[in-house]
């Protein structure tokens, strides 16, 4: 089984019922900071806009999702915060928390934030992957193989 850390972006797809991502979610094993929680929390309008549930079902189904998912609280990767805001500073610190994890676990990120995953190969700290590199690892393809795929697309 894959395991991954989750971003918001994907998590938002996940509450879409009909999203590729959500086709995934359930075949891999998902990591989340708990800071995710407040971010969909404090988004929940435009996340209901985005997924056409009413807000008070994205809360709900929430719920029932970090159910399926190991949720980490920040003082498990507080030492790893400093260095992970000096590589999101560059292009979005808000990403922060999800590379201090992934810097702590040494599990990729599941992402479709082209800057993330860029700066992922720029730094070689961290790997963050897109929707496409989750499925071709999920088909069992080498984890070489789909880096190269993912390189050229991004």
């Amino acid at each position: 089984m894959v395991r991954v850390i989750i971003d918001t972006s994907i998590f938002a797809q996940i509450l879409k019922k009909a999203s590729r991502a959500r086709k995934l979610f359930y075949r891999i094993s998902g990591i989340v900071p708990a800071y995710l929680i407040y971010e969909i929390r404090k988004k929940k309008e435009k996340i209901s806009q985005f997924t056409r549930l009413p807000e008070e079902n994205v809360l709900i189904v929430l719920d029932v999702l970090l159910e399926l998912v190991e949720v980490i609280p920040e003082i498990d990767y507080l030492n790893k915060l400093a260095e992970a805001y000096e590589i999101a500073k560059e292009f979005d610190p808000k990403d922060t928390p999800f590379i201090a994890l992934a810097l702590k676990l040494g599990v990729p990120i599941w992402t479709e934030d082209k800057k993330l995953i860029k700066y992922g190969f720029k730094s070689g700290k961290y790997l963050a992957l897109d929707t496409r590199a989750i499925e071709e690892l999920l088909k069992g393809r080498e984890l070489g193989e789909v880096l190269e795929g993912l390189k050229k697309r991004i």
